[in-house]
């Protein structure tokens, strides 16, 4: 048999422990929240990533070397010169 100060004693330590778990479960909450917000951010960017490399890859494929389209169809990109 526990004597009362035995049973207040494990009793308060319980509880101790139980505002721990609590706690943590609060903490834990927050960080679930954090990633899921950052998960979502990442998805809507992957997506918008691979619209443009889909963009992109469809512009190199088509040109006259490697088409049936005209040499004046070709796009060519100007590069800036330094001057130097």
């Amino acid at each position: 048999m526990l004597t009362v100060q035995q049973a207040v004693f494990t009793v308060e330590s319980l509880i101790g422990k139980v505002q721990q778990q609590k706690q943590l479960i609060t903490h834990q909450q927050q960080i679930i929240e954090q990633l899921l917000t950052e998960n979502k951010q990442l998805r809507k960017e992957n997506e918008q990533l691979k619209y443009r490399v889909q963009e992109l890859e469809a512009r190199t494929k088509k040109n006259s070397s490697n088409s049936h389209l005209p040499p004046s169809s070709d796009r060519f990109v100007h590069t800036h010169s330094s001057g130097a």
